[in-house]
Formats: C-alpha cells, sequence, structure tokens
C-alpha cells in the first residue's frame, strides 16, 4: 500500500517577449505549497518570487515566505545556481521552495531553449541543428540530457 506519495506541476507562460512566468504546486500528504517565479531574459534574472502555502506541519513553516526574496537577482545560467538556493532559500527558509524554485528554474530554461522548435520543423532543421543554433542561446543546458550533449 502506497503511503506517501509527492506530486509536482510546473507550468510556463511567456506573457512578454523577454519574460517567463512558472507557476509550481507541490502537493503531498503533509505540504501543500505554490510558487510564482518571474525571469527576465535574455540575462535569465529571478525579477520576483512569491510563494503560499496551503498545507504546512507547523506555525513556524510561513516564516519561510519572505526569505524566498533572497531569490530576486539570481540567474538561472549561473554555475552556483543550485547551491546560492539550497543555501538562501532552503537552508534560510524552506527545503520544499528550494526544489520547487530549482524545478521552476530548469523548466523556465528549457521552454527557452525550445521556444522556436515549431517554426524549426516547418522550416525542415534538423534536431541536431536546431540544438546548435539554440545551444549557445541556452547554454546552462549543455549537457544535462543526451540531445543537448555537445563536444
Amino acid at each position: 500500500m502506497l503511503d506517501f506519495s509527492r506530486t509536482k506541476w510546473i507550468g510556463v507562460e511567456k506573457p512578454a517577449p523577454d519574460t517567463y512566468i512558472a507557476h509550481a504546486i507541490l502537493e503531498d500528504n503533509i505540504y501543500g505549497l505554490e510558487l510564482d517565479v518571474k525571469v527576465a531574459t535574455p540575462d535569465y534574472k529571478i525579477t520576483s518570487v512569491g510563494g503560499k502555502m496551503r498545507r504546512i506541519t507547523t506555525p513556524e513553516c510561513t516564516r519561510a515566505i519572505p526569505v524566498l526574496q533572497e531569490a530576486v537577482g539570481l540567474c538561472l545560467t549561473d554555475a552556483n545556481l543550485i547551491s546560492q538556493v539550497n543555501r538562501q532559500v532552503g537552508r534560510e527558509g524552506c527545503r520544499h521552495f528550494a526544489n520547487l524554485l530549482l524545478e521552476c528554474c530548469d523548466v523556465i530554461l528549457r521552454c527557452a531553449f525550445f521556444e522556436k522548435w515549431r517554426e524549426a520543423k516547418k522550416l525542415n532543421v534538423s534536431p541536431e541543428d536546431y540544438v546548435k543554433q539554440r545551444l549557445p542561446l541556452v547554454p546552462a543546458l549543455k549537457n544535462t540530457c543526451a540531445a543537448l550533449k555537445m563536444e
């Protein structure tokens, strides 16, 4: 019998040519969290973060919400992003928020990478050529999966 289940949903929208917004939800048997992250391009810096805790374990949990502001100004393409978020948001606030924030960052970068995919397919651009064209614009994704492995 399954005693614990955790689900994460992340949706991304692009309301302006230079802006991505990710909305994330974490639901499990213990926690219910929501997170909104706004990122400006082309530098991929976090411009705003907001969170909501719908289900928590202690009243202390809500003290983590203002700590999310420590992520404002962080760059998604920074090599130290994971440690910065875990230290500034996770250790000082809530590790679940930190994890959800990192998931949002990853999804935003992947959306940025694939945003021209439909157009490229219509022009019969091969997947290999697409990767060669787009990867320099989102270098943080280099070697993150087999499809983005570059020599």
